[in-house]
């Protein structure tokens, strides 16, 4: 059964993503091949996750991500693509968060399992991004 979702904009339509997602703000370290830099994941799959920051990603960057979720002591250190960006509002009041939507490169099943588990216990929200 296909899930819908209503955008910002009011628009019924269907949710394309693969996974279930959940919101929760953990800090993560980020690194490209020209900086390093730290944000916040508020938005977590198995499948990726967004990164919320306004430091500049391009679609198609490719990242180190590293992160852990509250309460297991594993560390992901995990290679990720971004698959897409939300600038900074220009008028500087952001009505939503900037950042990054990164899909992961190489999760192994183990890593999948610690965050389907993860996300089994917390609350899912499903918004447009």
């Amino acid at each position: 059964m296909k899930r819908q979702i209503t955008d910002k904009h009011g628009i019924v339509r269907d949710d394309l993503r693969l996974s279930s997602r959940v919101h929760y703000d953990i800090q993560i370290g980020v690194a490209t091949d020209h900086r390093l830099f730290v944000g916040l994941v508020s938005d977590i799959s198995a499948g990726g996750l967004f990164i919320a920051t306004e430091e500049l990603l391009k679609k198609g960057d490719k990242v180190d991500v590293r992160f852990s979720i509250p309460g297991n002591p594993h560390v992901f250190h995990k290679k990720a693509i971004v698959r897409w960006t939300r600038p900074v509002d220009a008028d500087g009041e952001s009505r939503t968060r900037a950042g990054a939507g990164v899909q992961f490169e190489d999760l192994s099943e183990e890593e999948r399992r610690l965050l389907n588990a993860f996300m089994n216990v917390q609350e899912p929200i499903f918004f447009d991004t």
